[in-house]
């Protein structure tokens, strides 16, 4: 009999993938594919981890030899808390993640619903104080429109303030439909994009200390099951059968006798 050469390094493989790709270059339905991918792998890793460890505490005949080898039942549990630990971060980590993708989306639709507004105001301003050289200074009327945030929210703000602050320019802009109260209902859009973006952000980075942590600890109890399964292949050498016991598959058949013999033929 030989035993299947498994790994145990379903976490070392998870972490690798999951901080390698740039799944900001990939469109929604891949990244959804991706994460759905690493959360099986995970989730097989745990299930075969947890198998092991409580197999083996609940299976007095292999607690008895694995004893001999150092892992009695003090050592079982701490692994068994290990996997706790693990499994309540992972939690955490998918819960704070589902957070920030709401977030995303209420982001998304603030930032839709501020720059149509603001867009058009601006085009509207462009034609009505287009030859006032004051009013084109103060509202930031032309030149690019800036690709960053903070750029966008500075002409954004600062088109919206002045427009609101300087009765000249409000009066204006009454001609072309824009009264007062319509321009504070679209400034108001504008403060609601700054406080999604803060949200977002404090969302992210929440998700991402999670995942630091629950990889730091996930990495702990890789290296814990890798140790113990191998322990487990020493300690039932003689009758790999028992390792069937610990969710752990042996491989009938003679392989090396059946090389041996299909070489001299």
């Amino acid at each position: 009999m030989e035993i299947v050469n498994e790994s145990a390094t379903w976490s070392r493989k998870i972490i690798k993938r999951g901080r390698s790709r740039n799944l900001t270059c990939l469109d929604r339905r891949k990244r959804e594919a991706a994460m759905s991918h690493q959360k099986n792998s995970l989730a097989d890793f745990m299930q075969g981890a947890h198998t092991l460890i409580e197999n083996a505490i609940a299976n007095p005949e292999l607690a008895v030899v694995l004893a001999g080898y150092g892992y009695d039942a003090a050592r079982l549990k701490e692994g068994r808390r290990l996997w706790a630990h693990v499994d309540e971060l992972a939690k955490k980590q998918v819960a704070n993640y589902g957070g920030q993708y709401e977030a995303t989306q209420s982001y998304e639709k603030a930032w839709t619903a501020a720059n149509s507004a603001y867009m058009k105001t601006l085009k509207v301003s462009r034609v009505a104080f287009g030859d006032d050289a004051g009013a084109v200074a103060a509202l930031k009327l032309y030149g690019p429109r800036m690709l960053t945030i903070a750029g966008w929210m500075d002409q954004a703000t600062t088109l919206y303030t002045n427009l609101s602050s300087d009765a000249r320019f409000s009066a204006g802009l009454v001609r072309f439909g824009y009264s007062a109260a319509k321009l504070n209902v679209e400034k108001a859009l504008i403060e609601d994009l700054r406080l999604e973006i803060q949200a977002h952000a404090q969302k992210t980075g929440g998700a991402q200390s999670t995942t630091a942590t629950r990889d730091d600890k996930l990495r702990e109890l890789d290296t814990w099951v890798s140790d113990f399964r191998t322990i487990c292949r020493v300690a039932f050498y003689e009758n790999p059968q028992e390792l069937e016991k610990l969710g752990m598959m042996v491989l009938n058949g003679p392989r090396h006798a059946t090389k041996k013999v299909q070489a001299a033929v």
